[in-house]
């Protein structure tokens, strides 16, 4: 793993974009997302570029773009190709730049629309192709809408094509997965992640009493893994598999901790050693911009165990060994010959790797290494 050195000043290199506006909030979401709200895009979006217009000393040469939601392609062919274009001149060459998307919300419009502005990667919100579990989710597209997106994707000359899907969804079976495995074969994205449900508190499915069942949960993980690495996946990390050169460099940033700059309502940056969360609230946050003010927001110092704990939990994710060097030493050394005793990791010169069974195991692995309580 190529440990991240600390950007100079004005040298993040990593940006995300929230773009929270949604046509309806799914049953598992508890995003910061803005349901309808059609009206108040056009100063969503002023309020965003004045925010990049404060912050845009931080920045180097962007080497990742990521507009995330809510809903980004929600915002239409226009605004989002304004927002491309007031970023195209920060752009480093061979800049990786993401749009997630709704298969609902892509025309063939859109989609020429998003690659005649740079976007290069489209990740395509599928969460499922079966309609059951589609409703149960309270997803608006329909497979059909799913697969049409894709082809839109491809025909207009998207360069990657990423698929995120959910598993251990309450009513599924192994037979509804083995249907989605083969969708994701027809279509052949370069890129797919695949989750396990969460029920997090405040969303609708929490609300319904819904619970993940761990068995299924468990059986659903490994045929995935086992299946698309037949396909030739790349299980690059835990929930996520590439075709050769075809990895989330976005994500790679966050998974081995470089400071990245998180733009508009609800979003985090990490730079230099600190953490802020622009607070939730559109309304409040467009009026602090229109007035010229930096929008609403919480900050805390990151101690440096508390960025060595970060390092250690999100870069053991990835299926590359975690150089000590980089990572520093873990708080439990004695915990690793007992893990290697089991089969879990193998220790090297100055690098720990979790092997295939840790990494299925990887966060119980790593609270036997570290000490999250403090």
């Amino acid at each position: 793993m190529t440990p991240a050195a600390p950007p100079p000043a004005g040298g993040v290199r990593h940006l995300y974009l929230h773009l929270p506006f949604c046509a309806a909030r799914c049953g598992y979401c508890a995003f910061v997302v803005e349901v309808g709200r059609e009206e108040v895009r056009d100063a969503y979006l002023d309020a965003l570029l004045a925010e990049l217009a404060q912050e845009g000393g931080r920045l180097g040469p962007l080497e990742t773009v990521y507009l995330g939601g809510g809903t980004p392609t929600l915002m239409g062919a226009g605004r989002l190709t304004r927002l491309l274009e007031a970023l195209a001149p920060r752009l480093a060459g061979g800049a990786e730049v993401t749009v997630e998307a709704n298969p609902e919300t892509v025309d063939r419009t859109l989609a020429r629309a998003l690659v005649a502005a740079g976007v290069t990667r489209v990740s395509l919100g599928a969460q499922s192709f079966q309609p059951h579990l589609l409703a149960a989710l309270d997803r608006r597209a329909t497979p059909a809408r799913v697969r049409a997106a894709a082809g839109l994707l491809r025909e207009a000359g998207v360069g990657r094509l990423s698929l995120d899907l959910i598993q251990a969804v309450p009513g599924q079976t192994m037979a509804d997965l083995e249907r989605d495995i083969a969708e994701v074969g027809a279509i052949g994205p370069d890129h797919v992640s695949w989750y396990e449900l969460e029920v997090k508190p405040g969303s609708a499915l929490a609300a319904r009493g819904a619970v993940v069942d761990p068995d299924l949960a468990e059986d659903a993980y490994l045929r995935v893994v086992d299946a698309l690495e037949d396909m030739g996946y790349r299980w690059y990390e835990l929930a996520n598999f590439a075709r050769d050169g075809a990895r989330c460099r976005h994500s790679l940033a966050y998974w081995t901790a470089r400071d990245y700059l998180g733009l508009g309502v609800g979003a985090v940056s990490t730079v230099a050693g600190t953490r802020w969360r622009n607070a939730p609230g559109v309304d409040r946050y467009v009026a602090a911009l229109a007035a010229g003010r930096r929008p609403p927001r919480t900050r805390e110092p990151l101690a440096p165990a508390t960025r060595r704990r970060e390092r250690w939990m999100l870069a053991t994710r990835l299926d590359e060994p975690l150089d000590l060097g980089w990572a520093g030493p873990p708080d439990h050394p004695e915990a690793v010959p007992r893990l290697a005793g089991l089969g879990l990791v193998e220790a090297g010169a100055g690098t720990l790797t979790l092997t295939r069974r840790g990494r299925l195991l990887q966060n119980a692995v790593v609270q036997e290494l570290m000490d999250f309580s403090t």
